[in-house]
């Protein structure tokens, strides 16, 4: 058996890991780089020269930096994704492509294959995939158990503890995975273990308090992060205030509540005023049961004319800006600097409520203390190969070996990692 990290053991996104075996040969995601990446993206000739002989590829997420080159994938190779993940992104390129041609995209998603929580999927009668749901930013996430040659990988894909469904975590590992031979896991938090850990029910709590102080409220947030929305939209029911949304955000949400409504009562997005039309809210009828309500609107990086307008209509009490994402997009001058991000601020001056500082945003990924029990609890006998981080975050284990760049063979199996 051969495992090859062929991108993510020095960068966080871009992810593509591969494991194959003389008989077969399969991927778990093939992610694009992240926006602001000084690095070049894959071609669709290099994705043929990586990928052309695969039997399969699994994807742990909807996240572009795990799917976002699902397009350029020849259409003779089995692409498997949650179900759930496969609506959320049919979804997002359907609104995309009102404005760009991503008629690709939409054409590689039809061609996806809904995978089943603990369904064990069989690559040629040889390696064996078993996906296992986490909680993760994005909704539908899984961790990925392989089995082939006698050894057994986990691949935990992006994973967190402090979401809403967080404390499944540890019971999955113990009941239906136990100890295996290679971990890989990723490492986001290694290169941030300064950065506060919130949870999402703390988010909850804290936003019930901003509407209890504030009628308008804008929620900078990602348009597909279940639980934050699923925080958002508690904290309007318990406070009275409307969860405004448009039409595009009421699509995912309905999404959201169809798969996830039976998991959790959070999940049932049954308390949505919709926007239809982009300028409805400056009907009269409707301005005014906004202004008699208050409301929390979340909004995405390009929702600047939006807001700009909005903060004109309603400006009875001063609107106040919810800043839910990572601190990298709002820093000028960064390499993750996001100029819309900036812009929408700058709307606001000193009426934000500013992400993990103010207790508004947590990561989607394991701190750092979590990785660790996840090494602890699976054991891996030959090693731990930590992709998903930053240079130079390394990652340290007490109970087994850890593979970082380089070239390694052992217990039969070839470990390639860039």
């Amino acid at each position: 058996m051969k495992i090859t990290i062929h991108r993510g053991a020095n960068q966080i996104g871009g992810c593509i890991t591969e494991i194959a075996t003389e008989e077969a040969k399969v991927f778990i995601d093939f992610g694009c780089n992240l926006p602001g990446s000084k690095k070049e993206e894959l071609t669709a000739k290099e994705v043929d020269e990586i990928a052309g002989d695969a039997d399969a590829i699994f994807y742990s997420h909807y996240h572009g930096d795990h799917v976002g080159l699902h397009h350029l994938i020849p259409v003779r190779i089995a692409q498997y994704m949650g179900a759930g993940a496969i609506d959320i992104m049919r979804c997002k390129y359907d609104a995309l492509n009102t404005h760009q041609d991503f008629s690709q995209q939409l054409t590689a998603i039809k061609r996806m294959i809904p995978f089943k929580e603990r369904e064990r999927i069989a690559v040629k009668n040889n390696i064996f995939v078993t996906p296992f749901f986490v909680s993760h930013s994005a909704f539908d996430a899984y961790m990925f158990l392989i089995e082939c040659d006698g050894k057994r990988i986990l691949h935990t894909g992006d994973f967190r503890r402090h979401g809403y469904l967080g404390k499944g975590l540890f019971p999955t590992l113990e009941k239906f995975i136990g100890k295996v031979d290679i971990l890989i896991t990723e490492g986001t938090m290694l290169g941030r273990s300064q950065e506060q850990v919130v949870t999402e029910h703390q988010i909850q709590l804290n936003t019930i308090q901003a509407l209890r102080e504030h009628k308008y409220v804008f929620a900078l947030c990602s348009s597909t992060d279940i639980d934050r929305l699923a925080s958002f939209h508690a904290a309007c029911k318990k406070t009275g205030r409307l969860f405004l949304v448009d039409a595009y955000q009421r699509r995912v949400l309905d999404v959201f509540s169809e798969y996830s409504g039976s998991k959790s009562s959070l999940y049932k997005f049954d308390n949505v005023f919709e926007l239809r039309d982009h300028k409805s809210y400056r009907i009269e009828k409707i301005t005014n049961y906004l202004r008699d309500k208050g409301f929390l609107m979340p909004v995405r990086m390009n929702s600047l004319w939006l807001i700009e307008d909005m903060v004109q209509v309603f400006n009875d009490e001063a609107p106040w800006l919810l800043y839910s994402m990572w601190s990298g997009y709002a820093e000028g001058g960064g390499d993750n600097a996001n100029e819309n991000v900036i812009a929408i601020r700058h709307l606001f001056e000193n009426r934000i409520l500013d992400g993990v500082k103010d207790g508004f945003h947590t990561s989607g990924h394991a701190d750092v203390a979590t990785l660790s029990e996840i090494c602890q609890a699976v054991s891996p006998s030959i090693g731990t190969i930590p992709i998903h981080k930053d240079v130079g975050a390394n990652y340290k284990s007490r109970t087994s070996r850890v593979f970082d760049e380089g070239f390694f063979k052992t217990d039969g199996i070839e470990i390639e990692v860039h």
